[in-house]
């Protein structure tokens, strides 16, 4: 093959290289201004080169060809300005100088350029290209140059001020701009301006290719124009082959250069490729090393790190140590500029950052509407900063992205929800993250997922026991829980005090260590899962002293209602008792403090009118009319006193009755029969509401008798001619209560707001003439039989109406096994 053919193929690959790395970086990012500079910048070569490869020949060349490679140059050092400065500056634009100056003298010579004023002829003479330049060529030339210099210039400026990665990459820049460009420049325009004429002009779009290699280089290695390439190991075993063949070619063609024959194949020939063939894995294997020493920076095993990380991460369940590991090995294979792991605040609803290293990432917190943790959390992949880029919705997340100076984040999830990130800086190399390393980071990520979970879940169970053992240490209540098959599992300090037995002696123990009452009551709940409240024990003291506990007894029961245990609470009933003797004792007080003042009022008014008469009697005995007033007066105010003393020994013998299970119905309808002729006489109708089925309590009937009897007579001396009594009864209990409801209403005045608190009270009456002991003497019989009395005016309607709340015992009255 000769030169010229040689020349255009290495042309025409300069053409290729590149247009093909113009349109790899377009494609990365089409609306950035950068990188749709850089296209036109390397599309502009391009045609360059094809122009001289069509115009080198061994034929006359067409000066046409001549013309659009001197159109294309005269756009080149304006599209390379125009690439340098946005790359330099993206927010700026372009300059003054660039916008006003350059473009216009750049498009005049390329129209120029199909003109003799430029190029005036083009010929070969011993295969080498000759060119004959018109007058305008050599202001083309100095603008060029000054170009050229304006560029190194802006480079260099920027280069000096930067730092970082910004300053590595902007030296790799200078440097595909300047040497290549600089070659170039010296064989397209310096020689032709010195001589008139050259004849290295083919040259200068082979340099070319350098600049084709430093910016693949930079984008590999330091993200130029943040591209990060995915690089997979299918190319490089492809690479690493080529270079072996390129290897067996070389010395094919090195032997027959040296050893002439006839023949294509010759002995030597085939002994060289058997030794290539037999040599070609290992040389393979070395090229391939080198090729992963330079594209993956330093290789690692991922599955020995993953396999050791796993095992890191199984052995401990502390959370500070999980994230250490994790994000170590993020930091020691990675290598990232920084690392941070964010985890999220259940109180406050927002990722907070608990592991860091290196420099960078100085967000503290991430709200939950940041766009990141929003993508993150809707995408659940790796989030690349540089393919956010390319993506319509992303502005947002890039920003975010861009403020933390983060490269990649990977979401951390639970039941496919979001509770944490682990956000990694740029690579300290300045390398992108491939494949490999994505791989890498997304098993990583799962795996710390899983373990940061655990830990966080034995942190709160930790966290739970100990706020339940410091509960169940500070409350006076007993409380012994156990395990399905009945072993004790919890006990708190009043437990032990209750039972005399410790903690360590229990625990682990079957209920049969416990004392047996105690221990059949958990056993029964155990046996069918059903609570046993408020039922009243008794455990002996230290001194063997019975003490009163009140015990209720619960199933426990997992999520899916399975019986997994029973806990029993019991509280000391000593002191309760102690206070109701107390406030019955005060009561009492308060009671007999009324009553004798009562008593004093009451029977002194009688007595006075009887002083009064056995004062005048020895005057006035002879008088008829007085004997008869006297004897009438003392015989009525003597039944009074009595009447009174039958009241107050009904009010303190009601508590000593016998009880006995009464139909409550009974009393009731006895004592409606009883005033059923007062009824008609003063013309006032009856209702009874639910006395359909008998109601049984436990009682006195003569004293439920009475009580009823003076609940109606108060109600009918309350109302007026004309109107109603209702009597009303209501078993709570059949709705899952334990109370039944007897109500008396009746349709008078009611009962003055500031005397319903003291109705019940000894001698306190509304009726001009009454005693006031009637509610006083029902209040002592609904003590008696455990009952509360209350008093209401009725709402909407006159009139007021007395309650009386019985306590009825359940169907299945809970009792303690025997």
């Amino acid at each position: 093959m000769g030169a010229p053919s040689i020349t255009v193929l290495t042309l025409i690959f300069c053409a290729v290289a590149n247009m093909s790395i113009g349109i790899y970086v377009f494609t990365r990012n089409r609306r950035s201004p950068c990188h749709r500079a850089f296209l036109l910048y390397a599309l502009l070569i391009a045609v360059w080169a094809l122009g001289i490869s069509l115009a080198t020949g061994p034929t006359t060349p067409n000066v046409q060809f001549v013309r659009l490679a001197f159109a294309a140059g005269a756009l080149i050092p304006i599209a390379m300005l125009r690439f340098a400065e946005h790359f330099l500056s993206p927010s700026r634009g372009v300059s003054v100088v660039d916008k006003w100056i350059l473009t216009p003298i750049g498009l005049t010579f390329s129209l120029l350029a199909w003109s003799p004023w430029l190029l005036t002829a083009a010929d070969v003479h011993d295969n080498i290209l000759r060119l004959s330049y018109g007058p305008l060529h050599l202001p083309f030339s100095f603008y060029v140059l000054s170009c050229f210099v304006f560029v190194i210039f802006v480079l260099f400026s920027t280069y000096r001020e930067a730092t970082g990665v910004f300053k590595l990459q902007t030296k790799y820049l200078l440097v595909a701009f300047s040497v290549p460009t600089g070659l170039a420049m010296i064989t397209n325009v310096v020689i032709p301006l010195a001589l008139g004429s050259s004849t290295q002009s083919k040259l200068g779009p082979i340099f070319s290719l350098m600049m084709v290699g430093l910016i693949g280089h930079a984008i590999i290695r330091h993200r130029f124009m943040d591209i990060r390439v995915v690089i997979k190991q299918g190319a490089v075993y492809l690479a690493a082959f080529g270079v072996a063949g390129a290897i067996m070619l070389s010395l094919l063609i090195a032997s027959n250069l040296i050893f002439q024959d006839d023949h294509w194949f010759t002995t030597l020939e085939i002994l060289l490729a058997l030794s290539v063939a037999v040599l070609f894995h290992p040389l393979k294997t070395r090229i391939q090393l080198a090729f992963d020493r330079y594209l993956y920076r330093e290789p690692y095993n991922y599955q020995r790190i993953i396999r050791e990380t796993s095992r890191a991460l199984s052995n401990t369940i502390e959370l500070p140590a999980i994230l250490d590991c994790a994000g170590g090995t993020m930091r020691d294979t990675l290598k990232p500029e920084w690392a941070a792991v964010y985890l999220l605040d259940e109180d406050e609803g927002q990722l907070e950052r608990v592991w860091s290293a290196g420099a960078g990432g100085e967000a503290q917190l991430l709200p939950p509407g940041s766009a990141l943790v929003e993508r993150a959390a809707s995408m659940k992949v790796l989030v690349f900063r540089d393919e956010l880029v390319s993506a319509d919705s992303a502005g947002a997340a890039v920003t975010d992205m861009t403020r933390l100076n983060a490269d990649v984040a990977a979401p951390l999830l639970a039941e496919g929800r979001l509770f944490g990130l682990i956000v990694l800086g740029p690579k300290r190399s300045g390398s992108p993250y491939f494949s490999d390393d994505a791989d890498l980071l997304q098993t990583l990520a799962h795996q710390s997922a899983v373990a940061i979970r655990n830990a966080q879940t034995h942190q709160r169970v930790v966290q739970v026991n100990e706020e339940l053992r410091k509960t169940l240490a500070t409350i006076q209540s007993g409380v012994i829980a156990v395990g399905s098959r009945g072993r004790i599992s919890v006990t708190n300090k009043a437990a032990e005090q209750f039972t005399g037995l410790s903690a360590e002696a229990l625990r682990g123990r079957g209920t049969e260590q416990l004392p047996p009452v105690l221990a059949r009551l958990i056993e029964a709940t155990l046996e069918d899962g059903q609570s046993r409240s408020q039922i009243e024990i008794a455990l002996p003291d230290q001194v063997g002293q019975m003490v009163p506990l009140m015990c209720t007894a619960s199933p426990l029961r997992n999520p899916q209602g399975a019986l997994v245990g029973a806990v029993a609470v019991f509280s000391d009933l000593s002191r309760l008792r102690e206070l109701e003797r107390e406030r019955r004792r005060a009561e009492r007080l308060a009671s007999m403090e009324a009553i004798a003042s009562g008593m004093v009022h009451e029977i002194r008014n009688p007595l006075v009118a009887i002083k009064t008469f056995t004062q005048l009697l020895p005057t006035r005995f002879n008088d008829p009319g007085f004997r008869d007033t006297f004897s009438r007066v003392a015989g009525r105010e003597i039944a009074r006193v009595d009447d009174l003393l039958d009241r107050f020994r009904m009010l303190s013998s009601a508590s000593r009755q016998p009880m006995e299970p009464v139909d409550v119905t009974a009393p009731i309808g006895d004592t409606l029969q009883l005033l059923q002729p007062r009824l008609e006489e003063r013309r006032v109708s009856l209702r009874r509401v639910g006395e359909t089925a008998p109601r049984s309590v436990l009682g006195n009937a003569s004293q439920l008798e009475q009580l009823f009897l003076n609940l109606c007579l108060n109600a009918l001396e309350a109302m007026d001619s004309g109107g109603e009594l209702t009597v009303r009864v209501a078993d709570l209990s059949e709705g899952g209560g334990s109370t039944l409801l007897v109500e008396v209403s009746d349709t008078g005045s009611g009962i003055p707001d500031d005397m319903l608190e003291q109705i019940f009270n000894p001698f306190v009456t509304t009726k001009d003439h009454g005693t006031g002991l009637g509610l006083a003497i029902c209040r002592a019989i609904t003590d008696a039989h455990r009952a509360i009395l209350r008093a209401r005016n009725n709402v909407g309607r006159p009139g007021c109406t007395f309650t009386v709340e019985f306590p009825v015992p359940v169907a299945k009255p809970a009792r303690v096994p025997a």
